[in-house]
């Protein structure tokens, strides 16, 4: 069973087509009987009314479908870079990937930034180019570039079939077969030879892949130099080679015009990993072994809490009880699901390998480790990037208030990258996200999905704070006497700054000698210092900081673990006054294009920004421009470049980390 399953994920760029891939997918798997176009709101994977009303995919879906016999747990990701956290733990818990890419736009920002996210997870992936059927389509153009900029090695096995300008078909490089597709029946496809016109250049790019893929592979190179390689064993290398992420596939074809999905589903079953196939598991049956299983996704819906999970090891029954390793609490799983995009579908048990929801798990959230109560194990979490823009809202009536909070509590259980806070000093509610998307989205959502209307300030940044200069001998005493036992704790301590931008990252190290303070109350006063991190002297968030203990004193009756932590935030506060700190604005990798004779507009755009122009490639007769611009100048940016440009340039965005603002 295992060996027959696929656990994918679709990822692009916005408006790839990543999503038109998965909705064909799931009409040739039978789970969908009518097409659902991405661009009229259709989408059965873009279920949510935000998604259906913008032409965008908001959060992951995921839907179990079937090919040829093999069991496809596919989760469609969202492209914009603000709702990337979607992309993170989807590729937490799958075995592989069908990357995306528009054939006239190529490797383009958000492409980037998902192709390294696969990287740090190890994700074998397949790419499908799409949109070949668009004027100025160039497979090789794009083939180079996931070559240069993203350090792959793309193999490509496809070359594409024209009936004069039209687009048309896919010829298989390694078996020679010819798929051409019907305009008025997407779905009827015949096999046939390759068309004399393209036997040439298909033999030469046979041998040129077979070439490629016996120079990575030992047992192929036996074989081909003897000549007695054949094609079930070129595919058997080739798939070694892509589960272990040395090469990286290539089809091509337009899921629009539905050309090239049926070849891209049969490389998912012929290339891509089962989970047995990337298992650290050392267990023969790993089925039999004690439950482990990851939560990766949580949703709020009619139905209560569901909680999507990746089942690495052993059996999960309805009505079983489990661990939550994270927690040490006892939680029953009620019910199990099998997920179809926004419906469900209910199943007694899921093994090893499987990707499903849970429902009745409690306190669950994103990254906790369920496990067999007897052989309590915890896997690895997750790590999703801190939200960089703020804005302040408040019920629209009073009588909301406690719906509001509540709805807040559901989005932030949710999402990993929205977070909620007061202002401590105006005490109004605080909702930081990933950008401007993320944020109107989620006013719209708490608006039709949670029934609250809120009333929003202005977008604000989200700085950050570093030490201007380090810090020497410090010395802090707490000395709080209240009548009865009182506090009491001395420090002394060099501060210094490490050039880190995480939030709660703290370097610490006790120096001191003959018991001047305890383990126990040095590390409380490391726990101190984090707490005074939260808001440097500025208000923000203080990062890269790295302390040393280096002497300190106790007091036979005051001193505790709570007088060293009160002690450790006072100093460090006191250590950031006297430092001074630096003020660290976000800044983004902006990506802008237009024709050439809005080159300079463009760049002059960028340039009022306080933006840094970079690379200036051409693509297709478009000037690209790569830039690096502060976040804070980003707002409206695209409405701007639309009306230098009688509306013919773009741009699209990704993190680019902090640097210090210009008032620091």
């Amino acid at each position: 069973m295992r060996a027959r399953m696929r656990n994918l994920g679709v990822m692009a760029h916005v408006d790839a087509g990543k999503t038109t891939v998965s909705e064909r997918i799931l009409f040739l798997t039978g789970q969908i009987h009518r097409i659902g176009e991405v661009h009229d709101g259709q989408a059965e994977l873009d279920h949510l009314p935000e998604e259906q009303a913008r032409g965008i995919t908001i959060m992951a879906a995921a839907h179990t479908c079937e090919w040829d016999g093999y069991q496809l747990n596919l989760i469609d990701t969202p492209g914009h870079v603000d709702f990337t956290a979607e992309v993170e733990r989807s590729l937490r818990v799958l075995d592989g990937a069908v990357a995306v890419f528009d054939a006239v736009a190529g490797v383009e920002p958000q492409s980037e930034t998902v192709w390294r996210q696969a990287d740090r997870h190890r994700v074998p992936r397949l790419v499908f180019v799409n949109k070949m059927d668009r004027p100025g389509a160039d497979l090789d153009a794009c083939v180079a570039e996931i070559r240069d900029r993203l350090d792959a090695t793309p193999l490509l096995l496809q070359l594409p079939v024209w009936d004069g300008h039209v687009f048309v078909g896919v010829v298989d490089v390694l078996s020679g077969t010819c798929w051409r597709w019907r305009s008025d029946d997407p779905t009827d496809v015949d096999p046939a030879p390759t068309p004399a016109a393209l036997a040439v250049e298909v033999a030469r790019q046979r041998e040129l892949l077979v070439d490629r893929i016996a120079e990575r592979d030992e047992q192929l190179l036996e074989s081909w130099a003897d000549g007695a390689a054949g094609i079930d064993e070129i595919r058997a290398a080739l798939r070694r080679l892509t589960i272990d992420g040395d090469v990286v596939p290539v089809l091509c074809g337009s899921a629009l015009s539905g050309i090239g999905v049926q070849p891209l589903l049969d490389a998912v079953v012929a290339y891509l990993p089962s989970p047995d196939d990337v298992s650290s598991d050392a267990h023969d049956d790993p089925v039999a072994e004690p439950l482990a299983a990851l939560a990766f996704k949580v949703v709020h819906g009619q139905g209560g809490k569901l909680t999507w999970i990746r089942v690495y090891r052993g059996t999960l029954a309805k009505g079983d009880k489990v661990r939550n390793a994270s927690t040490r609490a006892t939680v029953r799983a009620s019910r199990i699901v099998r997920l179809e995009a926004g419906k469900t579908h209910d199943v007694d048990t899921v093994v090893a390998g499987d990707i499903a929801a849970v429902f009745g798990l409690g306190d669950v959230v994103t990254g906790h480790t369920l496990c067999d109560p007897s052989a309590v194990v915890e896997l690895e979490s997750m790590v999703f990037p801190e939200p960089v823009m703020t804005v302040a809202i408040e019920p629209a009536t009073s009588s909301d208030q406690e719906k509001l909070l509540v709805a807040l509590g559901r989005m932030a259980d949710e999402d990993p990258t929205f977070a909620v806070r007061a202002d401590e000093q105006t005490g109004q509610t605080l909702i930081a996200g990933m950008g401007e998307l993320h944020l109107e989205v989620t006013l719209n959502r708490l608006a039709n999905d949670h029934g609250v209307a809120v009333n929003a300030g202005q977008p604000e940044v989200a700085y950050r704070e570093t030490l201007a200069q380090p810090v020497t001998g410090l010395e802090h005493t707490l000395n709080k006497q209240t009548g009865g036992p009182g506090q009491w704790a001395r420090v002394v301590i060099d501060v210094e700054p490490t050039g880190s931008v995480d939030i709660g990252e703290l370097g610490f190290v006790d120096t001191t000698s003959g018991g001047a303070v305890p383990a126990e109350f040095a590390k409380a006063m490391a726990d101190g210092c984090r707490d005074a991190m939260t808001a440097g002297p500025r208000g923000f968030p203080l990062v890269g900081v790295h302390v040393t203990l280096t002497d300190g004193a106790t007091h036979s009756n005051d001193s505790s673990e709570r007088s060293f932590r009160i002690a450790g935030a006072q100093a460090l506060r006191l250590a950031a006054e006297r430092a001074g700190t630096w003020l660290l604005e976000p800044v983004m990798a902006v990506e802008a294009e237009a024709p050439e004779d809005y080159l300079g507009a463009v760049i002059g755009a960028i340039n009022a920004r306080r933006g840094e122009v970079g690379e200036l490639t051409e693509r297709h007769g478009v000037s690209i421009v790569r830039a690096v611009v502060p976040l804070a100048e980003l707002f409206g940016f695209t409405d701007a470049l639309r009306s230098v440009s009688q509306g013919r340039a773009s741009a699209a965005m990704s993190p680019a980390g902090y640097r210090p603002a210009p008032d620091c």
